[in-house]
């Protein structure tokens, strides 16, 4: 981070902690943010990128590993996921069982795990509602 970062960032922080108006507390904290995403493109190229905050239009829903599935490569290779929310006929999705885990290595659901399925969407892809 160069001395102007580090400099803004301490700057940003004492700003978040004494914004009282939301529009501007949501505009320091979107600084603030792509500030770390440069930092963690520098030094951590490897690592999974952290989230934030979202930049897309999303929803989250709860949603249950009730099977894992065998395939040809081997047991457990794919998991099916129950997700409440959706329409009867669709309730149900197959997929490969792999996730990233905490430190970036695979790590797969066990049956049972209760899930959050979040979806998100392009700005330019979406249209107002209601």
């Amino acid at each position: 981070m160069t001395a102007e970062e580090k400099l803004r960032m301490n700057e940003l922080s004492t700003a978040i902690q004494n914004e009282t108006n939301y529009e501007n507390f949501a505009a320091i904290l979107r600084e603030m943010s792509e500030l770390i995403e440069r930092k963690e493109q520098r030094r951590f190229p490897q690592q999974p990128k952290l989230v934030w905050t979202r930049q897309k239009p999303w929803t989250s829903m709860r949603a249950r590993a009730i099977k894992l599935l065998p395939t040809t490569d081997g047991p457990n290779r794919k998991v099916e996921i129950s997700i409440p929310y959706a329409d009867d006929l669709f309730r149900e999705i197959r997929l490969d069982n792999q996730l990233l885990g905490l430190d970036g290595k695979p790590v797969a659901v066990a049956a049972g795990a209760q899930l959050t399925v979040t979806l998100e969407a392009e700005p330019s892809d979406t249209v107002r509602a209601g």
